[in-house]
């Protein structure tokens, strides 16, 4: 078998970023499906939320996760995601991802559940694509070896440790393993489970199917938060629009023109994006329809234009100008809180084995994720992951720590 240190199945912001941070430890492998590019970071829209302004603080942004997570959040976990976020959006400037700024500083903005201005982005709503396009021109550029097309099938396990893994390659059909000391799970999501969702082709769960069948513990799969506001035109495939649309005064209107939102909850269109997610269902129940409107007709178009040029452009290429007309939406699924049980440093209980992004169930989430906290998650996660792995207890055996298997001691539960 061809070995590795570190193999990395899958290749977004958590698989790519985890890739450049343990490539100065050792031999990087990263698989993937399709190509490079294929995943979800390369979607997302609205940002990353870090506590950066002066008129912020991690405590802030602490109770403001805490309190969308409906309480079910792992307190600890939240602690370090908001603490230890800017750190590690420093790296992602390292690795030349171009942040929006203005007059020298990062800009800010506000979505649904924040309190404040939070919101760091790139190319307004582009954000996404340019981590993507940033931290796989590094790999590239890197000695990091890189299979496109392969698809992992199974973690191959001896004595509740990891040993490697088993590809297919899916443009020879050849089956290949591969041997490595740790195998760190990227490969996102499983929104294409369902008939509407923001989610890219490739992500079909593979990643949790893998850490079950391997034996690693899986948990909260029953909370998968829908998207209050997705595209819904005739023969046009779901598109997210941003939580920042609201963030920056969109309102929701029923297909009576009536605004909604305020009846429901006092935050209004602000609210968490569960609650959102429900009124809207209510809302199209109650007028026996399949969508609601976004309205940003009332904004200036130039914010419009330069805040949101890819969902302007979009629109505009099927027919809708969205500065002057209402934009039909629907929720839609679009991101799982739970999946592969890890504790704070990413680790299964299986050694060896590492889960992170959103294939990992951190606990940070709860029931439902505060608007762009699955970016910040992957990248302080990720952080996590390759500095458990460089630990001299990992180095020299690659088996999990006494200090690590007292520290989370929910693995030992699997769900």
């Amino acid at each position: 078998m061809n070995h590795y240190d570190y193999i990395i199945v899958g290749s977004g912001i958590a698989g790519l970023y985890i890739a450049l941070l343990a490539i100065k430890q050792g031999s990087v492998l990263i698989l993937t499906k399709g190509n490079i590019d294929d995943c979800n970071t390369k979607y997302a829209q609205g940002g990353i939320a870090v506590a950066m302004s002066k008129d912020d603080s991690p405590e802030l942004h602490f109770k403001d996760t805490m309190a969308a997570g409906d309480g079910l959040c792992d307190a600890e976990a939240v602690r370090i995601l908001t603490e230890e976020g800017a750190e590690c959006i420093a790296d992602l400037i390292r690795f030349g991802v171009p942040f929006d700024t203005l007059n020298g500083e990062i800009t800010l903005t506000r979505e649904a559940a924040h309190s404040t201005p939070r919101i760091i982005h790139a190319g307004g709503d582009a954000t996404g694509e340019h981590i993507e396009l940033s931290l796989s021109q590094q790999v590239r550029s890197s000695s990091i070896k890189i299979l496109e097309d392969c698809l992992a099938s199974e973690i191959l396990v001896e004595g509740n440790k990891v040993k490697g893994v088993k590809s297919l390659d899916c443009r020879t059909g050849l089956v290949e393993e591969y041997s490595c000391q740790f195998l760190i799970l990227a490969t996102g999501g499983v929104g294409r489970l369902f008939k509407y969702s923001t989610n890219s082709d490739v992500v079909t769960g593979d990643g949790v199917a893998l850490a079950f069948k391997a034996g690693a513990g899986i948990s909260d799969m029953e909370f998968f938060q829908f998207h209050p506001t997705v595209l819904r035109l005739p023969g046009v495939a779901p598109f997210l629009i941003s939580e920042a649309v609201r963030g920056e005064g969109g309102i929701l209107r029923n297909v009576e023109g009536y605004r909604f939102m305020p009846n429901y909850v006092a935050e209004a269109e602000l609210a968490a994006r569960d609650i959102v997610a429900r009124s809207t269902v209510y809302e199209m129940r109650k007028t026996g329809s399949d969508r609601v409107f976004l309205d940003v007709t009332h904004l200036p178009p130039r914010l419009i234009t330069t805040r949101f040029p890819h969902i302007y452009r979009f629109c505009l290429a099927h027919g809708l100008d969205i500065t002057r007309g209402l934009i039909p939406v629907a929720p839609a699924a679009h991101y799982l809180m739970g999946g592969v049980k890890v504790n704070t440093w990413g680790e299964t209980n299986i050694s060896g084995l590492f889960a992170a992004g959103e294939t990992a169930c951190t606990g940070v989430h709860g029931a439902n994720r505060l608007a762009s906290n699955s970016l910040l998650e992957s990248v302080v996660f990720g952080k996590r992951v390759a500095e458990r792995t460089t630990a001299p207890c990992h180095k020299e055996s690659g088996v999990e720590s006494q200090e690590s298997r007292s520290q989370d001691s929910r693995l030992k539960t699997q769900d």
